[in-house]
């Protein structure tokens, strides 16, 4: 040894202490000794002054050699304790190294000091190299168990030879779903499905990877929670340097997000193979280059072409005609050049050419996509041949149907010149004749006591009769001005147009008790004067039927849906039968005698031509003796008939 050993021995008589001296020293050990008999001063030395050795007789009155030997180990428990003592019975000896001394030595037999301390130091010596050497392999082994519980995504765990679980990281639990004290030193058995172990499938993993050093493979695991997860899995044999097996490491990944996704891009994949091979178009792939990367079924029926022969080929040698192939090159490589173009987005009538060599129409369309960076076009593709041919028919059928139209508009302008040669008939042929008719029937009635009673009646029905024609053909021409005036459009406040008629019409309310209810009505879009009339004859109407009523009650109102305004006039008149008031509307109907309401049976068939103008609709209500009802709509954006489209 290099330094002098540093000896601490506690012994209560000095002479035994010189005479141990003397044999350390005999037997060619270079020490310092100190030699203390208290505890106190045992203490003090082993805290100062760690010693190398210890040398203690076990059998001082106050400080016994097993007490000092107790505290030793609490302090330095590698520190060796060598008893000398002068007598020692089987029970001490035995009982000296179950506390953990390392030796002892008789005191006649001082001559074995000396190897002893020797034996005790290399003990000592290789005991905290031990120590250090598990402290090293705990460290490593806590360093290493850190790293695998840091581990995300992969179970980590070992088996010993045998398949029982020696280690097992947090992944594992999460992965596998079994906590590690539910699998720590049991077989890896607990991990698979009763029917794998059953068919001995952990078994024939391990000697598979006994006999091939490592086995890998993928499939469905089932975790202890019942859930189904996609693992890869690696078990690895660990050998050592002589070859013989230590046990397995194994190393699972959840890769079920992967295989979902595989799985999605498979249906995914399946589903557009189903689209393009079921599609009525033709759908063409092709890339920067022009060349054919897909095909469909369609696309071979269309042009002729095998998807086996087109594919890798150039699209504009296949599908289009020699004189159309360097303008279709061209638009591809501006917008490949420049990112525009007229040849993308948008739909192309051209020509396409089948194998045979013939031409036929076609509409193209394409888009761009992209796959792995690539830059990829899409073109769908559709033969109108019958839509071309049936576009030549539509031209056909629309210039026969344009000079249909040109004589029939003809024929219409003929016959709106004769209806107006007729209104000018109408109002100066006839009217001349009820003239004379009027004006004799007056001389006559002036020089009635010339006649007697019955012929003074006759008198008085020509006369009636001649004013009632009359009245029918004001009311005629009126109706077919109303056919064939323009619409003239403007804004107009029907609560203005209302207020007039009430005005005009108030002649025929004198001396009546009549109650006007006008709620508020809209500013809409018309021909003033004709929606005046429309009032006009509407009001009337509701003065003359309610003439029987002490109280006549009239009510004006308004409302509306999306498209349009709805009017309404009611009044308690003496109604109509529901059953009936289709025939409302019609020239010359009425539905109650003449000798109780006098009319023509023309006013709301105005009503109805005014309104059909407007592209408005009319319609009546009645109940018999209850009052009736009568609507008219206007559209809130209208687009006036022209007249001879007026009924």
């Amino acid at each position: 040894m290099d330094n002098p050993l540093r000896i601490l021995m506690l012994e209560d008589r000095p002479e035994d202490a010189a005479l141990t001296k003397e044999a350390l020293r005999k037997g060619g050990l270079r020490f310092s000794f100190a030699c203390v008999d208290t505890k106190d001063e045992f203490v003090r030395q082993l805290d100062e002054q760690k010693p190398d050795v210890i040398l203690s007789d076990h059998g001082l009155p106050a400080f016994d050699g097993f007490s000092a030997l107790r505290l030793v180990k609490q302090k330095h428990p590698d520190l060796p304790v060598v008893f000398v003592t002068g007598a020692l019975g089987e029970e001490f000896a035995i009982r000296t190294f179950e506390m953990g001394a390392s030796d002892y030595v008789l005191k006649h037999r001082l001559s074995e000091l000396a190897p002893a301390v020797k034996r005790a130091l290399s003990t000592a010596e290789e005991s905290r190299r031990r120590r250090a050497q598990d402290d090293e392999l705990r460290r490593n082994g806590e360093l290493f168990l850190n790293l695998l519980n840091g581990v995300k995504d992969y179970a980590f765990y070992m088996l010993d030879p045998q398949g029982r679980v020696t280690t097992w990281n947090k992944e594992s639990e999460r992965l596998e779903g079994h906590a590690a004290n539910e699998v720590l030193g049991r077989p890896f058995d607990v991990l698979f499905p009763p029917e794998d172990v059953a068919r001995g499938k952990p078994r024939q993993l391990l000697e598979a990877a006994a006999q091939k050093g490592r086995h890998e493979e993928e499939g469905w695991c089932l975790r202890r929670d019942g859930t189904r997860v996609w693992m890869n899995m690696a078990l690895t044999a660990v050998r050592n340097c002589q070859g013989t097996l230590q046990g397995f490491v194994k190393v699972a990944r959840d890769m079920t997000d992967r295989k979902n996704s595989e799985e999605a891009l498979r249906r995914s994949e399946a589903r557009m193979r189903g689209i393009l091979e079921t599609a009525l178009d033709a759908i063409v792939v092709m890339d920067s280059n022009g060349l054919v990367h897909e095909w469909n079924r369609a696309a071979e029926q269309m042009f002729g072409h095998a998807r086996a022969e087109a594919m890798g080929r150039k699209l504009n040698d296949l599908i289009l005609p020699v004189y159309l192939r360097e303008t279709h090159e061209l638009r591809l490589a501006q917008h490949m050049v420049e990112g525009r173009g007229s040849l993308l987005n948008r739909r192309l009538d051209t020509v396409g050419l089948r194998a045979d060599g013939s031409e036929f129409p076609i509409e193209l369309a394409m888009t761009e996509t992209g796959s792995n960076g690539e830059r990829m076009f899409t073109l769908f593709i559709c033969d109108i041949t019958e839509r071309k041919r049936a576009e030549e028919e539509i031209g056909k059928l629309n210039a026969g149907l344009e000079e249909r139209v040109h004589k029939r508009t003809e024929q219409l302008e003929l016959a709106n010149k004769e209806l107006e040669a007729f209104s000018y008939s109408v109002s100066h042929d006839l009217r001349a004749p009820l003239r004379h008719i009027t004006g004799f029937v007056e001389i006559l009635q002036s020089s009635a006591t010339k006649l007697d009673e019955e012929s003074y009646g006759f008198l008085n029905t020509i006369a009636e009769s001649a004013r009632q024609m009359g009245r029918l053909i004001d009311d005629l021409l009126a109706f077919s001005r109303v056919g064939r005036a323009e619409v003239r459009m403007a804004s107009v406040k029907l609560d203005n147009i209302v207020a007039e008629a009430m005005r005009e019409l108030r002649r025929e309310s004198d001396g009546r008790e009549v109650r006007w209810d006008v709620g508020p009505l809209p500013e809409v879009h018309g021909d003033p004067g004709m929606l005046r009339q429309v009032f006009i004859n509407l009001l009337s109407n509701a003065l003359k039927y309610t003439r029987t009523r002490p109280v006549a009650s009239i009510e004006v109102k308004a409302t509306e849906s999306a498209e349009d305004y709805i009017i309404s006039v009611r009044d308690n008149g003496v109604g109509f039968d529901n059953a009936y008031a289709h025939k409302l509307f019609g020239v010359f109907q009425r539905l109650h005698p003449s000798h109780e309401f006098e009319g023509t049976g023309i006013g709301l068939a105005i009503v109805r031509r005014v309104i059909a103008r407007h592209r408005g609709r009319v319609r009546a209500e009645g109940v018999v003796d209850q009052g009736a009802t009568f609507y008219f709509t206007l559209p809130k954006n209208p687009q006036p008939l022209p007249p001879i489209f007026a009924d």
